[in-house]
C-alpha cells in the first residue's frame, strides 16, 4: 500500500507541503488513527491506523471529504465543530462511524487548525484540519453499562426496605437512603458527616463500637441494638455490616426490628403464661380441699354467739387469712383458665360506671378522686365479655389505689377516660402515684412480679388482665407520665347491634329457703362436718356420706333429698360417675344436684360441667354461696 506520508505527492495535495520522511514514520507508527485534511474538508493525510479505523485503504480515504465517514445523524454536529475547531481552538468530541455494512463505532476524536509552522500547511498559506481519532466503542458501552449499573443500584438503594447507610473510618454518616431517614427521623442533610453514636441508646453503644471496628477490620457480620428515634422513641434495629475498602468505609443493612421484638416479648410472655398456668391449676387444686375446710370452720366459730370477744378475734383472723388464701387460689385458677370470652354487646362506659360503683366509696375514704372522662359523643360500643372486663378493670383500679397509697398527699386522682378511635376503644388509668420503676416497665405483666411488699400483693392482677385483653384480641401497655404513672387498654371495635348494649346487672338476693332434706358427699371429712353444721344450724335435715359409691346405696335405698352437694373428685367413684348413673336410674335426684369441686380448669371437667346443666360451687366457698343455691320450697 502506498503510504502517503511517504509518497513525494498525491493528486489531491499539490498545494501542501510534504512533511520530511522521518516525521512521516513516526506518524505512520502511532496506534490512534491521524488524518489531515483541506481546507476543503477532504482527506490530504492519514497514516495505517486510520485506515484500519475507517475499514478502507489510504487510496480510498484520500480525497475523501471527512464528514462523510460519519453517520449522517452525526453530521451536523461534526460540521459545528470543525467551524470550532477553525475559529475557536482545538476540540474534543465523540461522533459515529460507519465501519461496515450496517455496523457503526463510536470514536474520539481530537481536532484542531493547524498552525504556520505545521509541516502539513498549505503553501497559500490556509490551514487545514488535523484530526486524531481513536475507537472507543467498547469504552462507551461499558461507561453506559455502567451508568445503567448505577441507575439500577441507586433505585435499589432508594426504594429499600431496610435502611442502608455508609460510614467512613470516624464513624460519620456518608450516605443514606430513604429508609435510613425515616428509621432514625432524621434527614439526609441531619446525617451526613455526623458521627452515628449519639444516635444510639447509652448502654448500646459500646456493643456498636466494638462491631465497627471489627468491620473496619475487614470482617462481616450482624448484631442487635437500639436506636433513639429524633422522637425520642425507643427502637430495635438488627445490623448486617460488611466492609468494602479495609480500613476506610463500612456499609450496613439496618432492619427496624422493633415490632418483631415485642412480638417476641407477647410470645414468651405468653409462653410464660402458659407454663405457669399448667403448675398453678394443679398447686390451686390441691390447696382448695383444706382450704375451703379452713373457711368452713372459721364462719362456724364466728356464728357461734357464746365464744368470748378473744376467741371471737382470732376466729376472725383465721377467716381473714383464708379469704385472702382463696383470692389468691381465685386469680391462680383464672390465670390458668383457658377458655373463650363469652361476648356480648356492650357499652364499655356503662361496664366502667357499674364497677365504679363497687369501689367509689372505698377510695374516697381513701382519698381518691376519681375523675370520669368518658366519651360520650361516640358511644365506645362493642363485643366483650361484660365480667372478665370487669375484673381487667378492678385490677388496674387497684393497683392504682396500692401505687397511689405509696405517696403522701392530701387529695390524690384516678382519672379514667375513654376514646372511641377508628377501629379501637382505648381506656386510659391515669393515677398520681409514684409511677413505674424503669426497671421494671418490661416486667409487670409477667406471672407472680410485683414491685408491692409481701402481703399486698400476688403478682397476678396484671397477668390475668393481660390474658384477658389478649383474649378480646386488644392491647394493655404501661407508661409513666408526668406525675404518676398510666395504664392503656385498647380493644376492638366490632360491628354490633348497638342497641343491644349490656351493662351488669345487680343480683338480687334469693327468698329464705324452707327446711330441706339435704345429701352432702365429698370425700373430706373435715368439710362435710362444717357443712352438716353450718345447714343444721340453718333448720335443715342433713345427711352426709364419705363416698361416691355410698351416695348411690343411699338413692337406691329410696331415700329422697331436695338437693345434692357433690363433690366431683373422689377416690372410689367419681361425682361425674354418680351423676350419670342417677341420671340413668333416678332422673329426678340427678335434677337436684349442685357440683361441689376444687377443679374448674380440667377441659374434661368443664366439658361435663356445660355438659351437666347443673351449678357448681367452686372450692374455697363462703357459707352464703351455698345458701343462694339452696332451692326455696321442699320438693323431695
Amino acid at each position: 500500500m502506498l503510504n502517503l506520508f511517504r509518497s513525494g505527492r498525491s493528486p489531491y495535495s499539490s498545494d501542501v507541503v510534504q512533511p520530511p520522511r522521518y516525521f512521516a514514520d513516526v506518524l505512520d507508527q502511532a496506534a490512534d488513527a491521524l488524518l489531515a485534511t483541506g481546507v476543503d474538508g477532504r482527506i490530504v493525510r492519514c497514516n495505517a491506523a486510520a485506515a484500519e479505523l475507517f475499514a478502507r485503504s489510504s487510496d480510498e480515504l484520500m480525497g475523501e471529504p471527512l464528514r462523510t465517514l460519519i453517520v449522517r445523524g452525526d453530521r451536523d454536529a461534526f460540521d459545528d465543530r470543525v467551524r470550532d475547531a477553525r475559529l475557536l481552538g482545538p476540540q474534543r468530541f465523540d461522533a459515529r462511524i460507519k465501519v461496515g455494512r450496517g455496523k457503526t463505532a463510536t470514536i474520539a476524536i481530537a481536532m484542531s487548525s493547524m498552525s504556520s509552522m505545521s509541516p502539513m500547511r498549505s503553501l497559500d498559506g490556509d490551514a487545514g484540519l488535523v484530526i486524531s481519532a481513536r475507537d472507543v466503542t467498547a469504552d462507551r458501552e461499558a461507561n453506559a453499562d455502567l451508568a445503567r449499573s448505577e441507575s439500577r443500584y441507586r433505585h435499589l438503594f432508594e426504594a429499600a426496605s431496610d435502611a442502608i447507610m455508609t460510614f467512613d473510618s470516624l464513624g460519620r454518616f456518608t450516605t443514606v437512603n430513604g429508609a435510613a431517614e425515616q428509621i432514625s427521623g432524621y434527614t439526609h442533610e441531619e446525617l451526613i458527616g455526623k458521627f452515628f453514636g449519639p444516635l444510639l441508646a447509652v448502654e448500646a453503644l459500646p456493643r456498636a463500637l466494638l462491631e465497627f471496628r471489627r468491620a473496619l477490620s475487614g470482617q462481616a457480620g450482624q448484631f442487635e441494638t437500639t436506636m433513639l428515634h429524633k422522637s425520642g422513641e425507643r427502637r430495635h434495629l438488627t445490623v448486617n455490616y460488611a466492609c468494602p475498602e479495609r480500613s476506610r468505609e463500612v456499609i450496613c443493612m439496618i432492619r427496624d426490628a422493633t415490632a418483631q421484638k415485642q412480638l417476641q416479648q407477647q410470645l414468651i410472655q405468653a409462653e410464660k403464661m402458659a407454663a405457669i398456668g399448667q403448675l398453678v391449676s394443679g398447686v390451686a387444686h390441691e390447696l382448695n380441699n383444706p382450704l375451703a375446710s379452713i373457711s368452713a370452720f372459721a364462719q362456724l366459730l364466728l356464728a357461734d354467739k357464746q365464744i368470748s370477744d378473744e376467741q371471737r378475734h382470732s376466729a376472725d383472723v383465721v377467716r381473714a387469712e383464708a379469704r385472702r388464701a382463696s383470692r389468691i387460689v381465685h386469680n391462680l385458677l383464672t390465670f390458668a383458665r383457658q377458655h373463650k370470652a363469652e361476648k356480648v354487646t356492650a357499652d364499655i362506659n356503662n361496664v366502667l360506671h357499674d364497677t365504679l360503683e363497687l369501689r367509689t366509696y372505698e377510695l374516697n375514704v381513701r382519698g381518691i378522686h376519681i375523675v370520669r372522662d368518658f366519651d360520650d359523643n361516640t358511644p365506645p360500643i362493642t363485643m366483650v365479655d361484660v365480667n372478665q372486663l370487669q375484673q381487667v378493670v378492678l385490677n388496674l383500679i387497684t393497683n392504682a389505689e396500692q401505687a397511689m397509697a405509696d405517696v403522701d398527699r392530701d387529695r390524690h386522682r384516678l382519672s379514667i377516660r375513654t376514646r372511641t378511635l377508628a377501629n379501637v376503644i382505648r381506656i386510659e388509668f391515669e393515677d398520681t402515684g409514684p409511677g413505674i420503676p424503669a426497671k421494671a416497665l418490661h416486667q409487670i405483666f409477667n406471672p407472680f412480679f410485683t414491685t408491692k411488699p409481701t402481703g399486698k400483693g400476688t403478682g397476678l392482677g396484671l397477668s390475668i388482665s393481660l390474658g384477658i385483653v389478649s383474649e378480646h384480641g386488644g392491647r394493655i401497655w404501661a407508661e409513666n407520665v408526668a406525675g404518676g404513672a398510666r395504664f392503656t387498654v385498647e380493644l376492638p371495635r366490632v360491628a354490633c347491634d348497638e342497641h343491644a348494649a349490656l351493662s351488669l346487672i345487680p343480683v338480687v338476693p334469693p327468698a329464705q329457703p324452707e327446711s330441706l332434706r339435704i345429701l352432702v358427699v365429698d370425700d373430706e371429712e373435715s368439710l362435710r362436718i362444717a357443712l352438716e353444721r353450718f345447714l343444721s344450724s340453718e333448720g335443715h335435715s342433713v345427711v352426709t356420706v364419705s363416698s361416691g359409691s355410698e351416695a348411690i346405696w343411699r338413692a337406691e335405698g329410696g331415700e329422697d333429698f331436695d338437693i345434692v352437694l357433690l363433690d366431683l373428685r373422689m377416690p372410689d367413684v367419681s361425682g361425674q360417675q354418680v351423676f350419670e348413673r342417677w341420671r340413668r336410674d333416678r332422673h329426678e335426684l340427678s335434677d337436684r344436684v349442685v357440683f361441689i369441686t376444687g377443679d374448674i380448669v380440667s377441659v374434661e371437667l368443664q366439658t361435663f360441667l356445660v355438659g351437666s346443666g347443673r351449678p357448681y360451687i367452686a372450692k374455697p366457698f363462703e357459707f352464703t354461696a351455698v345458701v343462694d343455691i339452696l332451692p326455696t320450697k321442699r320438693v323431695a
